[in-house]
């Protein structure tokens, strides 16, 4: 399965974040952006014993942040998984120069909201099969490669 390599927020009625499981968060700097360590799942794929899935590892980062409030409980679980990724309020910003939009990332352990002008997301690797709903790969890839993070964050734990 081969897909193009860079979605936007005009894709965004195409993708549908259900089940990507979540490895990371880049908090906003003075870029104002925010970026997510994803396995995204573009196909779910019928099998005999339920289902296989068509997976790529992906940054996704949205531009012009603002609002921005994270409401995540770890106490039962340290994993994190996407449940639906939603998108509200369309707006010009004060200056009337952007397109805003309120966005909430909601997970199966608490929610991150947060306003902004739109994302890219880009695959780092085509959809590879798998009978999990993850890659469970991270040591192998940079954090979020697209905004300038490298394998230095991984390496801390000599993974």
């Amino acid at each position: 399965m081969d897909v193009k390599e860079n979605w936007t927020d005009s894709d965004f009625d195409e993708l549908g974040w259900h089940d990507c499981r979540l490895y990371g968060i880049v908090l906003p700097d003075e870029n104002f952006t925010l970026a997510f360590d994803l396995d995204y799942i573009f196909k779910w794929e019928k099998v005999l014993n339920g289902f296989n899935f068509w997976i790529s590892p992906c940054d996704l980062v949205f531009r012009d942040i603002s609002g921005l409030k994270v409401d995540i409980d770890y106490k039962d679980s340290m994993l994190m998984f996407v449940s639906e990724l939603k998108r509200t309020n369309s707006r010009l910003s004060p200056n009337g120069k952007l397109m805003l939009w309120d966005y909430c990332v909601e997970c199966d352990n608490g929610q991150i909201t947060f306003s902004s002008s739109g994302f890219t997301q880009k695959i780092r690797l085509q959809p590879v099969l798998s009978e999990t709903q993850d890659l469970n790969n991270r040591c192998q890839r940079p954090i979020v490669s697209n905004i300038g993070l490298n394998n230095k964050i991984n390496s801390k734990d000599g993974g």
